[in-house]
């Protein structure tokens, strides 16, 4: 539309993608890196003194269960410290490169597919929709648009609502004045695109932690929590997502669980656009079948039959309507496309009944 060639727009676009990402690590590694080690240094003893302080406590579910849980987490963590440099077997370290380097192939096709997909888009497009019919041509490219707009709808809605949770997280910690709080937003922020339990898994290590400082605190932690999540819910969502992908809450569920089945993680991040793509399908068909079924149930209007004998052409065979007569009058014979001269007779008693001219006017 703006009078680019393709090639250089398409690779326009990936360059600024490339580039926001790369500013985006550059002014947050140091900051970022900087807060992993205060946190892994500090955590630990935090969650020490969490343990000491429930190991005391007369509440029996939080002086058994909770501090021997807080008490695995710390042996779990300083454990993890104390291995420095872990050995690991020649087999083990060429899966690891090996895995490591499929990944970022992988990563390198996927934009290389794309970049071929957008060259290639309309071309594609026309070569499939040839092969069918004039009327399947139309309802195939609208479905086709459908799913497009479907997919593209929720990830920019999923990438907004992960900036948008992400944001509020951080600063609501931040005055909260919560440990290790730009950790703890961008944490809610990334399992914010989780389909539906994504959102809770995000404020878990905010509560635990805010637990190391009191109850109160905790306390307050989970009610910032609820609150941001009933703005995502009212606003956020109707407003963001709005007509993206409309699934209702069972069908979210079962296409999640699918996807886990299928894929694992990376089946339930997909299985919302996938699902998206079938609904739009599913509901193409089904208001097909019901325009078709609501054409053959029309029923016809109760005064077609009559404009035949009124304007002297003889009704159809099938009709089993008969024109009402006056009781003197011998019942007529069933006109057939020979007995011309029964029409006009069936057509002066109508008009008589109305009390009209008998003759029948130019409109009759």
């Amino acid at each position: 539309r703006r009078h680019v060639p393709r090639p250089l727009g398409i690779l326009a676009v990936y360059g600024a993608i490339v580039g926001a990402v790369s500013l985006v690590f550059v002014l947050a590694a140091d900051p970022i890196g900087a807060e992993l080690g205060v946190f892994r240094q500090e955590l630990p003893a935090r969650l020490e003194d969490l343990r000491v302080n429930w190991a005391g406590s007369a509440n029996p579910l939080l002086s058994g269960p909770g501090q021997e849980l807080v008490g695995s987490t710390v042996g779990v963590l300083q454990g993890r410290q104390a291995i420095e440099v872990p050995a690991v077997p020649g087999g083990a370290a060429i899966d690891v490169v090996t895995n490591l380097g499929g990944g970022v192939v992988s990563l390198l096709t996927v934009f290389v597919i794309a970049f071929y997909y957008l060259m290639e888009k309309g071309w594609l497009r026309r070569l499939a929709l040839e092969e069918l019919g004039a009327e399947q041509r139309v309802r195939v490219g609208r479905i086709w648009s459908n799913v497009e707009a479907k997919v593209g709808d929720w990830l920019r809605g999923q990438l907004l609502l992960c900036l948008t949770i992400g944001t509020l997280a951080t600063v609501g910690y931040w005055i909260l004045d919560i440990p290790f709080w730009p950790l703890l937003g961008l944490w809610a922020g990334l399992t914010e695109i989780i389909p539906v339990v994504g959102p809770w898994l995000g404020g878990v290590p905010a509560v635990i932690i805010a637990l190391t400082q009191s109850w109160n605190k905790a306390f307050l932690v989970i009610g910032f929590i609820v609150i941001i999540q009933m703005l995502e819910n009212t606003i956020l969502v109707p407003r963001i997502m709005r007509g993206a992908v409309g699934l209702t809450p069972l069908t979210v569920f079962v296409a999640i669980l699918a996807g886990t089945q299928f894929r694992g993680i990376v089946g339930a991040l997909l299985a919302i656009p996938v699902a998206a793509g079938v609904q739009v399908v599913l509901t193409d068909v089904l208001d097909a079948r019901r325009a078709a079924q609501a054409d053959r149930a029309a029923p016809a209007s109760a005064w077609r039959w009559m404009r035949g004998p009124l304007a002297g052409i003889p009704p159809p065979p099938q009709s089993s309507v008969s024109a009402p007569s006056p009781a003197d009058d011998p019942p007529a014979a069933t006109p057939t496309p020979q007995s011309a001269p029964s029409a006009p007779s069936l057509g002066a008693r109508w008009t008589k009944a109305l009390n009209r001219d008998p003759k029948p006017s130019p409109r009759d």
